[in-house]
């Protein structure tokens, strides 16, 4: 063996030790860099806002880029009196992106010290009043509607209602992209009275998702009757007519308003959900008439809701 031959072998053996410590410390960068990204998600929340302040209750809710548990500490004297879960926890905080905690038992017309806790993050003490006693309503029913993603109901998201004079209300979009928001109780700017709008008074919503927004103007009315539905990315103005928010056809309602509001949404999407399978309680819901409501049905309901405007 000559000296050449000598010098390769170690050369080689060199070059695949220096290879493999390569391979190897970019994969633990790598590694490292995930574990980082897991351990420390965004949770600051963002989109703070109390709403429906009444005497004895308000609602504080919050939006997060990752899915944490949530809740709220508040008290008089002290952050740190009570503590509320989000709406929908029972006993163990869940994971959400949009978060949504009602406090109530409070004293009229009294200030209360409240801080959101989202995940590992703690937000600052931020503080609010609540109204004045009362017994008034203004009679008008609450404001309900549904938002589409993608031809689809919307899985999760806010809906905030806004009115001139009026302190903003809010409802959680949930059961298949519907919400429902409160307004008989809708208090002044001043905490003091009950609002008293009129038949034709404007309203704007505002839909605050992880999938996007959306805005929807409208005229107040006290028939109860939903709202067509929105979809995320949509700006819509209703002030001209209500009446022409949905262009269904005769025929189309006849087939796909399953609850009968002249509107084709995702209530309607919702009793086509709820029977699925052989002999549906609501024999309409099998919409293609193949005596089964399956996958078939939805896909032709998600259709027709995705070609309304």
């Amino acid at each position: 063996m000559n000296i050449l031959t000598k010098l390769r072998i170690p050369t080689l053996l060199g070059l695949a030790i220096i290879l493999g410590g390569l391979g190897t410390g970019v994969y633990l960068v790598l590694q490292n860099q995930y574990l980082a990204v897991r351990a420390t998600p965004e949770t600051q929340p963002k989109n703070i806002t109390v709403s429906n302040i009444e005497d004895t209750s308000a609602v504080i809710s919050w939006q997060t880029d990752t899915a944490v548990p949530g809740f709220v500490t508040i008290g008089q004297k002290s952050d740190n009196e009570q503590t509320i879960l989000d709406d929908r926890d029972q006993n163990v905080p869940q994971l959400y992106f949009m978060h949504l905690v009602t406090v109530r038992n409070l004293s009229p017309a009294t200030a209360y010290q409240y801080r959101i806790v989202s995940g590992k993050n703690k937000a600052e003490v931020a503080q609010f009043q609540t109204a004045a006693a009362s017994l008034t309503e203004n009679g008008f029913k609450p404001i309900v509607g549904s938002v589409l993603e993608s031809g689809r109901p919307l899985k999760e998201g806010m809906a905030y209602l806004a009115i001139s004079g009026a302190l903003v209300q809010a409802g959680l979009i949930k059961d298949f992209g519907n919400f429902i928001i409160p307004i008989a109780k809708m208090r002044e700017t001043n905490l003091q009275g009950v609002f008293q709008p009129s038949k034709q008074t404007t309203a704007k919503l505002s839909i605050v998702s992880g999938a996007g927004s959306a805005t929807m103007v409208f005229n107040l009315t006290d028939d109860g009757k939903p709202l067509p539905s929105i979809k995320i990315g949509e700006q819509l103005d209703l002030t001209a007519s209500i009446a022409n928010a949905s262009s269904s056809k005769s025929s189309d309602l006849d087939k796909f308003d399953l609850n009968n509001d002249r509107f084709i949404n995702a209530s309607d999407y919702g009793i086509v959900v709820k029977n699925l399978g052989k002999n549906p309680k609501e024999k309409r819901a099998d919409l293609n008439s193949d005596g089964v409501v399956d996958k078939k049905d939805l896909d032709l309901m998600s259709q027709k809701i995705s070609e309304q405007k």
